[in-house]
Parts: structure tokens; sequence; C-alpha cells
């Protein structure tokens, strides 16, 4: 099986359970603006518990090294998948990562996402497109580059957001206002703030080293 066939096969595995299953992130932008998508990151509201043994007995190796955040990874003929929950953060005590990680709906979901862009879910089993925060449609249709929310409370979640917003204007968007503004104004907090190497990865990404 090619990685398509695989994403469906990971699809119809959980329909057994429920019908709430949703591709999310890149791999949906991506194929809504004409891109090949390359990694697929899956949202259910299927437990892992229940997931895992259901993968198992359908010929997949399951991992749950992402237990503590809700997400179940699983590959199968050399190609590998993120599986979570549809989550809600707690409070973000390090500019990083939220203090704790909690089931939630597909809205809460989407508002812990960093751009509008991000926050588009899928379902390639129907073709049913949705965006919760209202604006993800828009913003791909006009390649605006918005933050979700207030664009200071996304910064204060996770700095390393400063760095993805500027790479993300080098795969062609264009910034709006309000997240540009803030980006500008927080960029020193957020250098400062940031491991040097989780800076280097942003900047080997941006210039297509990696």
């Amino acid at each position: 099986m090619n990685q398509e066939q695989l994403v469906l096969q990971i699809f119809l595995i959980l329909n057994e359970v429920s019908k709430n299953n949703y591709l999310v992130g890149g791999c949906v932008r991506d194929e809504l603006i004409g891109k090949t998508p390359h990694d697929y990151d899956i949202v259910t509201d299927v437990h892992m518990d229940i997931s895992k043994p259901l993968f198992e007995e359908n010929g997949w190796k399951v991992k749950e090294c992402g237990e503590a955040f809700l997400v179940l990874n699983i590959s199968k003929g050399g190609y590998q998948f993120e599986i979570a929950n549809f989550r809600k953060d707690g409070v973000y005590l390090d500019g990083r990562r939220p203090e704790k990680v909690e089931v939630g709906t597909i809205d809460e979901d989407a508002q812990r996402r960093d751009f509008t862009i991000n926050a588009i879910y899928q379902n390639p089993l129907t073709g049913e497109v949705k965006d919760p925060t209202g604006h993800g449609l828009q913003d791909i249709n006009t390649r605006t580059l918005r933050f979700i929310g207030k664009p200071e409370e996304r910064i204060a979640e996770d700095k390393l957001r400063v760095f993805r917003f500027y790479r993300f204007l080098k795969k062609g968007f264009y910034p709006e206002r309000k997240s540009l503004k803030a980006c500008r104004r927080l960029f020193n907090d957020a250098y400062v703030e940031t491991t040097p190497e989780r800076v280097r990865l942003e900047l080997e990404k941006m210039t297509g080293l990696i």
C-alpha cells in the first residue's frame, strides 16, 4: 500500500467506532493550495485504549510514547502516522508546552493550534471539511497568514511560533496586520526564550535544508 491508501485504511478502522475522524494541519493545508501532502496528522474522538487494539489487529505497529499528550504513533509499510484525540490544552508555563492536555472537542482542538490555515479539518472518506475558526478557508484562498485568536496569546503559548510565522511567509503567504505586528513586537523576547536548536531547525526548514 502507498501512503494515501494507508491513510484511508486508518480512517476505515476508526470508522468502526466513530465517524468523528479528520485529517488536520499541513496535509489539509497543502492539498487545498494544490500541493502534495507528505505528512498526515489525524484527530479523532476514539480514545487510544480503544483504537490501539484495533490497529494491532489490522497489522499496525503501535507506540504509546505520546500518551501523556493523547497521541498514538502507528506505523505500517515504512510509513508512520500520529493519531491524536481532540485536545484541550491546560496552562502554558514555560513558553513551549502546556502543563497538561485533556480530551476536548473539535472547536477546542482548533483553538490550541497556531494559524487559521492549520486548523482546517477534512474527512478523506466523505470529503467533509470543517473550519472551526471561521477564517481558515478564507485565509487559504487569500494566502493570508493569521494567528488564531489573539496573536499575543498564541505566541505566549509557544515562542517558537514567531519563527514559524516568518517561515510560513516564505511558503507564499501574506501576513495579517495584527499577526505581523505582534511578531515584530515580541521577536526579541521569543529569540531570548527559545533554545538555539529550535531556532536553527526553523531556519533550516525556511531555507529548504530539511
